[in-house]
């Protein structure tokens, strides 16, 4: 069992992951201001920079299964899924102060990552949950306005973001409501199982604010080669700043194993 990773983009090839239909009027507007008004219908610099830690349960239906996920980082880079089938734990994954690290069902112990694109996912999933774009250059990350794209007769603008991992992707903002309505990136989907790469655009919708913060709670991933649906994941809970239990991180932390809350009916 693998999580359906969002965060995920390859170097190589990123070109092919351009916009193919640029506006014939594109947006003037400078990157500086679009990035600006895309935090501010964010809930504000002032909330998203609050935000130290986050802690998601979700639902994701891949291949006719639908498993639950429990998702923790922090600021501190630290990641960690765990990943339920059934209300049982079958698989963990993770970044502690050791490095990559995951965890399948059956196996008595954690091993070490050695795929670089699950590094990548984790590390970059946590970027994306914890900072808004406004904080991505001091933290290392590129961004540069690329031709905008009209989609559903609505020119986005889009945001090409290279992670200082040196990973590339396309965000999409939609100008109706200043959200990213979709990502598109190369990645291969379940890195340590498979590291053939894909070129996959994710939909994000069910905006929602905690705490402050709005963010989508509904994404769906699409392999662009055939239009299949890769996996659809829906958030069922989102705390930002929970009090985390000490070693949650660490690989060799014996977590209680609590079942996912269930979405409200």
């Amino acid at each position: 069992m693998r999580i359906g990773r969002r965060a995920l983009l390859a170097g190589a090839g990123a070109a092919l992951l351009l916009p193919t239909r640029p506006s014939a009027q594109p947006v003037a507007a400078r990157l500086d201001d679009i990035v600006a008004r895309h935090v501010a219908a964010r809930g504000g610099a002032s909330a998203l920079d609050r935000v130290r830690a986050c802690q998601i349960e979700l639902d994701i239906d891949e291949r006719g299964q639908t498993i639950q996920g429990r998702y923790a980082a922090s600021v501190d880079r630290l990641v960690r899924i765990d990943i339920y089938a059934g209300g049982n734990l079958v698989y963990r994954e993770g970044v502690d102060r050791e490095g990559v690290w995951l965890w399948p069902g059956g196996e008595t112990a954690p091993r070490p990552s050695v795929a670089t694109g699950a590094a990548n996912a984790l590390l970059h999933g946590a970027e994306n949950h914890l900072f808004g774009l406004h904080r991505f250059v001091e933290r290392g990350h590129r961004l540069q306005l690329m031709p905008s794209e009209r989609i559903d007769g609505r020119d986005h603008h889009v945001i090409e973001v290279i992670y200082s991992t040196g990973h590339t992707s396309y965000f999409f903002i939609d100008p109706q409501g200043w959200q990213i309505v979709r990502r598109r990136d190369r990645r291969a989907y379940h890195p340590d199982a498979d590291a053939t790469e894909q070129r996959v655009e994710t939909l994000y919708s069910d905006f929602q604010a905690i705490s402050g913060v709005i963010a989508a709670h509904r994404n769906i991933d699409v392999d662009l080669a055939n239009g299949a649906i890769l996996a659809t994941n829906q958030v069922t809970r989102r705390v930002l700043n929970p009090e985390l239990p000490a070693g949650l991180f660490d690989r060799a932390y014996i977590q209680r194993e609590i079942r996912p809350t269930p979405a409200a009916a």
